[in-house]
This record gives structure tokens, C-alpha cells and sequence, in this order.
């Protein structure tokens, strides 16, 4: 049933293609329309409308929660993760005295020995001398 339609001339074709409508316009008959038609079909165009400003709003809310959730995680991950902290936070105060120079090093360096208790005296029980 296929046919060459190169070899026919365009205003055939036209003359096909206005058979075919006609044929179709015959097989369908139009419908009259109800009386209440018009107020049936803008509550269906209405319906349609409230129903995409429902899912504006619905994919809206996914995004908002989406994001949320992820800056929940991020903030449970940086309580989480442990963080390094400086040296000088576990450093005893004359280890800071021993890295620190300068002027004032040398101040708080007499400052400590004046501190320091004196040395034991010797014990002649035991044999051991004084530290």
C-alpha cells in the first residue's frame, strides 16, 4: 500500500490530503457541546493551576530540606572530627620559658631558679649525696 509520492504532482497530493480529512471529518461527528461546558472546562484549567502552585511549593520545600539536612551534617562532621590544637595549649610553663628569647627570657629565667627549692643535703644512711 505504500506509494512513490515523488512521482505525483503536489497539488495530488493536496487533493489526497483534503480526502483523507474529509473521510476523518465523516467518521468522527462533532459533538455538541453541554450547556455546561464553559464553567466544566475552567474548573478543570483552575484545578490544573492549583495543582502546579502545589508542587511550586512542594519542590520549594525539598530543596529548603535538602538543604538543611546538609548543614546539619556538616555541623555534626565539625563536632565530630577532632581538631589539632597548638602546642603551647599542652606546654607547661617552662617549657614555654625554654623556647621563648630575648630580654624578658632571660628575667624570668632568674626568676624560676630564685624559685627552685634548694638542694638536699647529704645522706650519710644511705650513701647518696644531695641532688
Amino acid at each position: 500500500m505504500r506509494e512513490q509520492f515523488d512521482a505525483r504532482e503536489p497539488s495530488e497530493l493536496n487533493a489526497r490530503l483534503d480526502e483523507c480529512f474529509a473521510a476523518y471529518r465523516d467518521a468522527c461527528p462533532e459533538p455538541e457541546p453541554a450547556a455546561d461546558f464553559m464553567p466544566r472546562l475552567w474548573a478543570r484549567i483552575e484545578g490544573r493551576r492549583e495543582s502546579q502552585a502545589a508542587a511550586a511549593w512542594r519542590r520549594w520545600t525539598e530543596a529548603f530540606l535538602s538543604l538543611a539536612a546538609a548543614a546539619c551534617l556538616a555541623i555534626v562532621l565539625l563536632q565530630v572530627v577532632p581538631q589539632t590544637a597548638p602546642v603551647y595549649y599542652h606546654s607547661t610553663y617552662l617549657d614555654q620559658l625554654s623556647e621563648e628569647a630575648g630580654p624578658e627570657h632571660m628575667l624570668l629565667q632568674d626568676v624560676a631558679q630564685a624559685e627552685a627549692p634548694p638542694p638536699l643535703p647529704p645522706n650519710p644512711a644511705n650513701g647518696v649525696q644531695g641532688r
